[in-house]
Order: structure tokens, then sequence, then C-alpha cells
């Protein structure tokens, strides 16, 4: 079980964007105490991780997406052409690029250069399983130098170099995943976070299915009945 002391020397990468965040005296919110510095707490850690693993289920939602007459605009006909537009939704295609690249460069940096198959859905799939099968030797990358675009203000992109590290790169799937599920409307499962802390671990990580009847403890990841737990939290 892990357990973090108070007052710690780190704190979560995440900072007060915390899944375990902490509220100090004058009310500001903080992340709560980690080991290593420049890391991730267990429940941003399990929560990105998670959401890793989504990624090759987002990226086929994302395809249906791109030529779904419902939520895209059909492209102009070329002239002299007699065949019907092609419906292209940008945003949507654009963030499939993202995830192809992104899930491409930290696959080449865990298998070092192995052949993936040159069709972008079937490289997309390949990446994730074999990045899921290796979260733990991801996040804990040394800093790489990278390729990134950046925009320039009037238009048009131009590319530079990122310094990043595993946890880096993480968080940058896992943000990915969440503008894929924004993007296409798709509603998670809501989880209500408890105010109070978890009389095992300490961690204001609890957190409860408002349709259900448990409560799990991000942090130690225990779970109990409601009732159980009112009667536990009581006593301790």
């Amino acid at each position: 079980m892990e357990v973090y002391m108070a007052g710690p020397e780190h704190e979560c990468r995440q900072g007060r964007k915390c899944k375990a965040r902490i509220k100090n005296a004058e009310g500001q919110f903080h992340g709560v105490g980690v080991e290593r510095p420049e890391s991730l707490c267990r429940p941003c850690e399990d929560s990105a991780f998670e959401a890793i693993r989504q990624l090759s289920h987002d990226y086929g939602q994302l395809q249906g997406a791109r030529t779904d007459r419902r939520v895209t605009a059909s492209a102009p006909r070329v002239s002299g052409s007699s065949e019907r537009p092609i419906p292209i939704q940008p945003a949507v295609d654009a963030l499939m690029e993202e995830v192809d690249d992104e899930a491409l460069r930290w696959t080449l940096r865990i298998t070092r250069g192995d052949e993936l198959p040159p069709d972008p859905g079937s490289r997309v799939a390949r990446c994730i399983t074999i990045l899921s099968a290796n979260l733990g030797t991801l996040i804990d990358l040394p800093v790489q130098v990278v390729t990134a675009w950046f925009p320039y203000p009037n238009g048009g992109d131009w590319d530079g170099h990122l310094q990043l590290d595993g946890v880096d790169a993480v968080l940058r799937l896992a943000r990915l995943h969440e503008r894929a599920v924004t993007m296409l409307g798709v509603d998670e499962p809501k989880m209500m976070w408890l105010r109070e802390s978890c009389h095992v671990c300490g961690l204001a990580a609890l957190t409860m299915d408002p349709e259900g009847e448990l409560i799990t403890c991000r942090g130690c990841r225990n779970v109990w009945h409601q009732q159980e737990f009112a009667r536990l939290n009581m006593a301790a």
C-alpha cells in the first residue's frame, strides 16, 4: 500500500490537476506527495494508463466520424469530376493524425525501431498494443529530444524541437484520449469524487458511481459498499 506523508518533498506532476490533489491552509490545491521528483501519483498514473489503453478504440471511432454525414460537411466537387464529394471533418482528421504520430513516436522508442504496419489504422492498433504492454517502461523514459510542429500566428506551422520525458509521453497520449472523447461526444461513466479521505491510505481519492452502490479508492484500490464504507469511516 502506498502512503504519502504530510509535507512531501515532491508533489505530483499534475499539480492542481492531480487526481488526489490536496487543499492547503490557504485553500489552494496542489498535487499529492510523491517519492520521486517530476513523477505522477498512483491515481494520476492509473488514470493516464487507462486512457492510453483506450486510444486504439478511439481511433476506430474517429475513423467512423470522419465520413459521418451527421457530423461532417461535404467537401466541394473537383471541377469536371462526376464522383460524389467525400465528406471530411478536418478536426477529426487532424486528431487522427496526432494519435498516429504520437503513438508511433513513443512506440519506436520502446521497440528501438521495429517494423510497423504501413496502414495507419493497423499501425495505431499495433502501437497501442505495444505501449499498453510497456507502460512502466514508457513512463520511466529519460528526456528525449523530439520534433514538434508549432503554429504561426497567421496560419501554417513550423518545425521545432521539444525535450520530453516518459511522464510527458504518458500525459500527451492520455490527453489525446480526452480530446477524442470530447470530439466524439461520448459520455464516459461519470464518477463522483467524495470529499472524505480514505480511512486506509489517507488520500482524498475516493470516487462513487452515482448509479451504483460502490465506493472506490483510486489510491489504495480498495472497494466498499456504501453502507460498509460509512461504518468503517466512522470507526476510523
